[in-house]
């Protein structure tokens, strides 16, 4: 009888163990977690810098010959040209910068207006230039620099010069326009670009990227189709 009650409690303790977890299939490997994105808004300028981004992804485009749009100049840190004809219907704000001016605070004032009317489609682009040899020796230290120093996002283009014998393609399109073919007086010379690709505005350097007439120029473009 003792025998029989212990074989049947044996056979109990059997059927309730649980079973033993099966291995992982070397084919297919663990779950993978999952991507939980991120919570919360993002702020304007981000979603600029991603629009930005993407027209810069464009596969090709074409400014007419002879236009600002035919250019196309060398980006910091680049390896190959970056055709303007990709900022096409926006609003430009070119300007020369150096990085040891009495002018390099107006970095500020710039990255400030590229921040406030981007989302309308407006773009600021700095040119470095040792015309009045006031700029850093290398694309590199000028990157980093205006990073570090400015938290600069808006389009920076290669150390080249802006005035004759030499001047980069860009300055000399912007001096063949009707009206402009004084030379650079100096660095932060700033021209307001409008959207069909002409010239609006050229201010000096003396004058502020905030200063309330530059600021009036800038919005009167964004208001035009």
């Amino acid at each position: 009888m003792r025998t029989a009650l212990l074989a049947c409690l044996v056979v109990l303790a059997a059927c309730a163990a649980p079973a033993d977890p099966s291995p992982p299939d070397p084919e297919v490997g663990p779950a993978p977690t999952p991507i939980v994105p991120p919570t919360g808004p993002r702020d304007e300028t981000s979603r600029e810098a991603d629009r930005l981004e993407a027209s810069e992804t464009l596969t090709s485009c074409a400014g007419a010959p002879g236009s600002l749009y035919a250019l196309a100049p060398m980006r910091l840190g680049q390896t190959a040209p970056f055709p303007l004809c990709k900022l096409a219907k926006r609003v430009l704000f070119i300007v020369n910068v150096a990085s040891q001016c009495g002018s390099t605070g107006q970095y500020t004032p710039m990255q400030a207006l590229h921040d406030r009317y981007a989302k309308q489609g407006f773009a600021v682009l700095g040119f470095p230039s040792k015309t009045f040899a006031q700029e850093l020796d290398t694309d590199a230290d000028v990157s980093e620099f205006c990073t570090t120093q400015y938290k600069i996002t808006f389009p920076m283009f290669t150390i080249g010069n802006v005035n004759a014998p030499d001047e980069q393609p860009v300055y000399s399109w912007l001096k063949s326009q009707p009206g402009q073919s004084a030379d650079i007086g100096w660095n932060f010379e700033k021209f307001l670009i409008a959207r069909d690709g002409t010239i609006a505005a050229r201010f000096l350097t003396a004058t502020e990227p905030d200063a309330p007439e530059v600021v009036a120029a800038i919005e009167a473009e964004l208001a035009k189709p």
